[in-house]
């Protein structure tokens, strides 16, 4: 009670209580996290509380004891991330507004960490802590994790300094329009993203190899839905999602959408149901493309504008590209009208 008085009266606004040193056991783990719930609500201060536990039990009370709530270990590195994404895929039913599963922080690539062989004002040599070599992620991974924990609604709470992260690291993490996938919900929800396609992601931080093909999906306001592909496996990959893969996540009633690529920042074509989205030549390792699908409508210049580019006219009419070559589907062909023919007398 003293330390939820002492924080409220410091002008705490987000409270992380933490399960190391704490117990183990499910009961007498959530009684605690109940007992700081109540002290904090007894402040009269709003605070955010975090609950930080590392179970996947703790969602199906975590909206009864706080505001997020740790799914899993500790995310320190690609591989553990992975993990991270695959208990939080079965976990969406237990997100709403205020209330939030929580795969861990966002890892950036160990520049920005407290690593001195990576952050000039670094506390710690990770030469001499074993556990801490496979904490890092490559670029390419960070801006993946940074896709997922967008469409999942989870945290985005970074665990570096910002001062000291790499620049792709840094226009990562300052995109707003993924920034907005994550904050904006669909009244009714699902208010987490869901795995539409494919299982569980693995990566071997150790041999630098994984597998695991995904695109997850949200729904969002005013009929809008995104998509984010992620390939884990060693190959360039083309990811597909058709009908069956985005039809929980869109309003399939609605023929035409505006296509806009959130990592190139572009508008690129217009795509009709029910046909086939295709990410194009995603990257392996950790490769990632993210689209957002907003309702188009007849008037709507832009979406005019979009059948006028070459590249656009020269995509085949049975898919639309997400990544490298990027456009819509081809126009639907209109139904041929017979004249009709006065009956002979």
């Amino acid at each position: 009670m003293r330390d939820a008085a002492w924080m409220a009266a410091a002008g705490a606004d987000f409270v992380k209580e933490d399960s190391c040193c704490g117990s183990q056991q499910h009961d007498v783990a959530l009684r605690e996290y109940a007992e700081m719930r109540d002290a904090l609500n007894a402040t009269g201060r709003p605070i955010f509380f975090s609950l930080c536990g590392w179970n996947s039990w703790y969602a199906e009370r975590g909206a009864q004891l706080g505001n997020s709530w740790r799914i899993a270990l500790d995310g320190t590195n690609w591989g553990a991330l992975s993990g991270c994404v695959n208990r939080n895929a079965g976990l969406a039913q237990f997100a709403h507004p205020g209330a939030w599963n929580d795969p861990d922080l966002l890892q950036g690539t160990g520049i920005g960490s407290n690593d001195k062989a990576t952050n000039p004002n670094g506390c710690f040599d990770s030469r001499q802590i074993p556990q801490s070599w496979n904490w890092y992620l490559s670029e390419r991974q960070s801006r993946a994790q940074f896709s997922l924990w967008a469409v999942m609604s989870s945290p985005l709470l970074i665990s570096a300094d910002p001062s000291q992260v790499t620049p792709f690291v840094l226009e990562t993490w300052s995109n707003e329009e993924v920034v907005a996938v994550n904050q904006e919900l669909r009244p009714g929800g699902p208010y987490q993203g869901l795995r539409l396609t494919g299982g569980d992601l693995h990566w071997d931080p150790v041999q630098g190899r994984g597998s695991g093909v995904n695109v997850w999906g949200k729904p969002l306001p005013n009929g809008a839905w995104a998509l984010v592909f992620v390939n884990n496996g060693p190959n360039v990959s083309d990811i597909f999602c058709d009908k069956r893969c985005y039809q929980s996540v869109a309003d399939t009633t609605h023929r035409s959408y505006n296509v806009r690529d959130l990592w190139a920042r572009r508008s690129v074509g217009t795509f009709y149901t029910p046909q086939t989205l295709l990410a194009k030549a995603v990257e392996p390792h950790g490769g990632v493309a993210m689209l957002r699908l907003e309702q188009r409508h007849t008037n709507d210049p832009v979406s005019r504008r979009a059948w006028t580019s070459e590249a656009f006219k020269r995509l085949p009419c049975h898919v639309a590209h997400p990544t490298g070559e990027w456009g819509g589907l081809c126009r639907p062909r209109k139904t041929r009208r017979h004249k009709a023919v006065a009956p002979r007398k």
